[in-house]
Parts: structure tokens; sequence; C-alpha cells
């Protein structure tokens, strides 16, 4: 459905609304009264008022508590108690099927040597059956490229008659043990593919460590999930975002699997959230189906689908990302990597044009933003419309990009857990002149580039007031480094709140319905423990989210 007959949609339901409050309908004594609050509504004009009134899901008013009193005598009246209300959080870019499926996997956040990784492996699969995948996630792949990436053996001899899979922190790299390398045929004479890097030892055998689309190799093998393993994954995800005040998602990039999850969940009521899906871009079945068909904007649903996800190039992390110039520490253990060609985007691009798709494009690197800067340009003047193309990550630029992407109206998508979560290693990869232009967010704001702030999550810290805290303060969650990681790119609370809600809404096309506190808006909102507009930002981690509302329930 088309952007405009949503549009029409809300107005009529605004009017219907209106015409309620004028002629006193008895739907009238179903308004709720939140009063006593301060209510952040992140309009454009950026207005806090005391008292917000919600009718059949929708905001009826917003001002103060004696206009709105007299205005919905009836109401049912909840005093907040001098709580803080904010708009329901947008996370921007999201994996919340994989979130899910985690439950059915070893958590290996945190580990440093292979032992760890396999007593981990043990407590989560006590007595696994002969043959069966035992899998993991979470080790990071930025810090074991840093000390050396990590090798098979113990796995090999801990698990001989289990095919093992351990995902990376960032999806960037995947750990297989030897039965798994087995099932799939590598060896030491098994040729390198033509995208990602088959890691050896010095005799040429597969240490287990395969980069990028390298994984492809092993995933193939992997037993497949099927759609109702997907909805139990989705609605598992979905709940813990909502639980930590997220009401709506990005879901960046889908499988043919998840995708058709979605679309049951939808048709079934089931969503919890609302979710904006992303097509995988890197899949050419599922992009000439799309294309045959066009978007899927209807306001009345809760999964809606205009967005293409692709992968260009890798991760700064593995030294795969692409640089203009060759990586600062180790410049030959450098693979940089397209994962799709420049033409096969350019076409993609094209066609996303002529039907009004929105591109949102994984760039890590220099390069890789420039390249798609390029392509974006060219596509876009071919057809002007209201695109609101993406770049996902947009970690390290060159200088002239703000500029370039604030002309061209580019959305930068940026994840402030990144920041810190990579600042043990960044300025090696990168060098003191680069790092000054990476996860530059202030940068974008002064260049007006179009901005939003989200997780990423699962590979990241997520929950809302870290990816918050993160954003205003530069450090981890242990305060480190005092002073912020280059805290001159911080950002205000405000910034990082409206990246959060408005702007993430915008995004994804979804500013009519909710991200801001106004009246024909879904009564998307969360009720705060503090003001984080007000406390001091190093407390901002510690706000609770102590009530989500989402559509008023």
């Amino acid at each position: 459905m088309k952007i405009s007959i949503i549009k029409s949609k809300i107005k009529t339901l605004i009017t219907v609304t209106v015409s309620c409050l004028l002629f006193s309908c008895r739907t009238e004594e179903k308004v709720t009264l939140y009063f006593n609050a301060e209510v952040i509504t992140m309009s454009e004009n950026g207005r806090v008022v005391g008292a917000m009134a919600v009718q059949s899901g929708v905001i009826v008013g917003v001002g103060s508590y004696e206009v709105l009193k007299s205005q919905f005598p009836r109401a049912t009246q909840v005093d907040l108690e001098g709580k803080t209300v904010v708009p329901g959080i947008v996370d921007s870019h999201v994996h919340a099927h994989e979130f899910g499926q985690q439950t059915l996997k070893a958590n290996l956040e945190g580990t440093t040597t292979v032992d760890e990784m396999v007593d981990r492996l043990r407590a989560f699969f006590p007595n696994p059956a002969k043959g069966e995948w035992l899998l993991g996630f979470g080790w990071d792949e930025g810090e074991w490229a840093s000390m050396g990436y990590p090798d098979r053996a113990a796995l090999d001899l801990a698990f001989p008659d289990n095919p093992v899979k351990l995902q990376a922190l960032h999806g960037f790299a995947g750990f297989y043990n030897g039965k798994a390398l087995e099932i799939a045929g590598i060896d030491s004479r098994t040729p390198e593919p033509e995208v990602g890097a088959i890691i050896r030892r010095e005799n040429g055998e597969p240490t287990g460590v395969l980069e990028t689309s390298a994984q492809q190799l092993v995933n193939r093998f992997v037993p497949e999930e099927t759609v109702e393993d997907a909805k139990r994954a989705i609605l598992s995800g979905l709940e813990k975002l909502k639980s930590k005040g997220i009401t709506a998602v990005h879901e960046a990039g889908m499988t043919k699997i998840s995708l058709q999850a979605y679309q049951e969940l939808d048709t079934a009521n089931l969503l919890p959230i609302r979710v904006y899906g992303m097509l995988n871009g890197n899949d050419d079945e599922m992009m000439e189906e799309w294309f045959e068909k066009g978007p899927e904007m209807d306001l009345e649903r809760k999964f809606l689908v205009k967005g293409i996800k692709v992968f260009y190039d890798g991760s700064l992390g593995s030294r795969t990302a692409l640089l203009f110039a060759p990586y600062a520490d180790n410049p030959k253990a450098a693979r940089m990597t397209e994962r799709i060609s420049i033409s096969k985007i350019k076409d993609l691009a094209f066609r996303a044009t002529e039907k009004e798709f929105q591109l949102a494009i994984h760039a890590i690197g220099d390069l890789g933003n420039d390249r798609i800067l390029d392509v974006y340009k060219e596509a876009i003047h071919s057809k002007p419309f209201d695109h609101r193309w993406r770049l996902e990550h947009a970690q390290v630029v060159y200088e002239n990009f703000y500029s370039r992407a604030s002309e061209l109206g580019v959305w930068v998508s940026m994840q402030s857990s990144h920041a810190v979560g990579d600042r043990n290693w960044a300025e090696d990869r990168l060098g003191p002149t680069r790092i000054k232009h990476a996860y530059a967010w202030r940068n974008m704001l002064d260049h007006k580039v179009p901005f939003i702030l989200n997780s990423d999550m699962p590979g990241e810290p997520w929950e809302p007031m870290q990816t918050l805290y993160f954003g205003v303060t530069r450090m981890d969650l242990e305060d480190n480094p005092p002073t912020g990681w280059y805290a001159t790119q911080a950002l205000t609370a405000e910034e990082a709140l409206r990246a959060m809600t408005l702007d993430g809404a915008k995004s994804a096309f979804m500013e009519e319905m909710t991200g801001s506190l106004e009246v024909g808006k879904f009564a998307d909102f969360l009720i705060l423990s503090d003001n984080p507009l007000k406390v001091e930002p190093s407390k901002i981690k510690e706000i609770q989210v102590e009530r989500i509302i989402v559509q008023g329930k």
C-alpha cells in the first residue's frame, strides 16, 4: 500500500476521533488520562507537557492536565506521580529472529580461549546425541583477530562425533570443528571461495575459522529451521525487546523462512510490536519475487515491508571492511571483502528506484561507503522520489562523506554500542588520522546528515537505556574510559533520544504512526523512573522502564 494511502487512513482516524470529541461519542468513556508527568513528546518543536489522553489505542490529547480534564471529564485518570513519559523506542536495526534463536545456542560472549568455549558447550549440551549439531554464538571476532583467530584442535578433541558451529559476535566469521568441516568436504585441498576466506594452518589445513561468505560452505549443511521454529524464535525475541521498552523494530535482513514466519504471525495478529521488515538483497530469488509485487505498507498491519538490506563489505574487527588505504596494524592479515559486486548493487538500486523500495546497505569501511554513495547518487537522480535510502553502520567514512550524504538525503544508521565495544582495537586498525572519521555521530549531525541510533542486537548490549547511555557518554557500562572515547563525537541526550524515536520512525516511513507523542498517533509510550534529559549522563543506564504501553495497552 502506498504511503499516501496510509496518510489518508490516519487522517480518517483523526477525523473520527475529533468528531467523537465534538459530539460526545459513547466511546469517550474509554479515554484514559495520564497526568502528573513529564511527557517528552519528541515532536518537532520539542514540546514537554504534563498530561496525555488516550482513546482506543490512539493519542487524542496532549497538553496541560487542566485543559485535558475539561476536554475529557469522564476519562479514567492515571496519576503517574511525577514520572517521565517518552515515546516507545524504535530500534531501527535489529536481528530479532536471530535473538530468539539464541535460546538454542551456547553463549560464548567474553571467551578468550578455545578451552573456555569447550566448557560452555559442554555445560549447554551435556549429553548430545551422536551427529547432533552443537551451536554457539558470541565469540568476538574483533578481539580474536587482534590476538590471533582460534584453532579447532580442542574442539575436535572434545566433540569428535558432533559437528560444531560457533557464530562470531557480529556474524563476520564462523568457527567450526573437524566434524563440521568433514561434512562440508573442506580440507587442505579446498580452494578459496570467491568471497570470504578459509583461515589455514601453516600446512594448509583449515583452522576451523571461515570469514564472511565462506561460512556458507558449512552452514548449508546445518539442518534448516522450520517456519514454526522461526515463529517461536521471533515471538521470543520480540517479547524480550518489548519488555525493555522497544515498541517497534526494523528487522535488518530476512531469510525466506523468517519472512514467511513474520507474515503468518501478522496475519494471525500475534506480533507484540511493530516490525518494519527488510528483505535480503543478497538473495536473488527473493528479490525477483518482491520486485514483481512491490512494497507492502498497510497501516492496519503490524508487519510492513519496504526495505531491502544488502551486505556489501565485511567488518572492521575482522579486517574485511573495504578501506581506501591498508589497515594500520596488520595489513598482511587483512582480507578486504565485497560480499556482492558493485555492478549487482547498481542493478538492485535502479530496480528499487522503479518500485520505490528503500535500500539499506551494510557498509563499514570508508571505501565501501564511498562506493555506495556513488551508486545511490546515480540511481536517485534517475527518478527522484522520497527514497530515505540508508547506509547501515557507516563506521569509517572519508572526509567528503558528510556533505555528499547530506546533499543526497541518505540516512546513516549507526550503533552507539559499536563505538564503546570496538574502542580497544579500532584505532589500531585505522591509525590516528582515520579514527577521527570513525563512529562519527557528531560529524553526521553537524553536517545535517539524517541520523538514527540503534543497537544491532543481539551482538551488543541492546537495552534502550544502554543504547542511549553509550550515545551520550561514549563510555562502556563500567564507565570507561572516564572522559568518554573520542567524546567530541558524543550526542546530547535529546539528540540521542530523537534518533531512537521520531527519527527511527521516519527512517521507515512510519512517522505518521509512531515515534512521537502527538494527537492522531498510536499510543506507544514508556513510563520511566527518571528523566533522561535531566539526570547526569552517567546515570542514564540506571533508568528503569517501569511500564510499556503499545497502542494503548
